[in-house]
């Protein structure tokens, strides 16, 4: 998805935002960054827990999950999966997510890849997951459409980042 008039930097600003995912998209009840401890953590890695919604006609449900993210600010990409110690648990047996954010001369192009294993598998499941993104893509962009041109600011994790990094 390409967007215009919107900088790079703002729109990865939001997508690390995980305290505002509630805010901004629609499948996300809530968001806690948990600290990790033990040998199953990455240091430079973000950990957070969230409670999920999916609705499919007249069905839908909610479900907790736990991720654990690398970001690469200098790229303006990250990249998420199920957090070590929590994979296979709960609705998941399998998910990798990433983002990346670039400026071109069309605009701001943003890219989102997932790819998703849950438990169990109905028939509809692949159309769940595939409405889901799109709702994510939609999300962003109403979310953008809301700041009428201000610049989305750092989350609070990345405050004392260096400023030439984004």
């Amino acid at each position: 998805m390409t967007l215009r008039g919107v900088a790079a930097s703002s729109v990865y600003n939001l997508l690390t935002d995980y305290e505002a995912s509630p805010r901004a998209f629609r499948a996300v009840r809530s968001v806690r960054v948990i600290e990790c401890e033990g040998d199953a953590c990455v240091a430079s890695n973000i950990y957070i827990e969230q409670e999920c919604e999916w609705k499919f006609f007249v069905f839908g449900g909610a479900f907790p999950c736990a991720f654990e993210v690398e970001e690469r600010d200098e790229e303006m990409k990250m990249k998420c999966s199920l957090a070590r110690g929590r994979r296979g648990t709960g609705f998941l047996k399998q998910f990798e997510g990433s983002w990346s954010v670039e400026n071109t001369s069309e605009g701001v192009l943003i890219e989102h890849t997932l790819m998703v294993k849950p438990k169990l598998t109905p028939p509809y499941a692949s159309k769940i997951f595939v409405q889901q993104v799109e709702q994510i893509l939609e999300d962003v962009v109403n979310e953008i459409e809301t700041w009428n041109g201000v610049v989305y600011g750092k989350p609070p994790h990345r405050q004392g980042v260096d400023a030439s990094i984004i």
